[in-house]
């Protein structure tokens, strides 16, 4: 993903400026040629822990609109990929 995409995105306008200079990171860590899923999550979970370590963390909400943010670049068959590990999370969670 372009990390300028980003700052574009109306989605993440109110989001915090750490919260974007951490979403900016993990764009430029998250090439959508070479990210699969299951690479992207591993990337956020990483990125997750690193930004905890900060004293950051983001709402449910946020965490959703910076999923939808990153799969924007991805093809739709890898976007269906996510969205099922994404509610596999979710409902493992519960």
């Amino acid at each position: 993903m372009n990390p300028q995409d980003l700052l574009n995105n109306p989605q993440l306008a109110n989001i915090s400026p750490e919260k974007l200079q951490f979403l900016m990171e993990l764009a430029k860590n998250n090439s959508p040629n070479a990210s699969t899923p299951k690479e992207m999550a591993e990337s956020i979970k990483n990125a997750s822990e690193n930004v905890k370590k900060e004293g950051v963390s983001f709402s449910p909400n946020e965490r959703d609109l910076i999923i939808e943010a990153l799969k924007q670049s991805m093809p739709p068959q890898e976007q269906k990929k996510v969205d099922l590990l994404m509610q596999m999370m979710k409902t493992m969670r519960k």
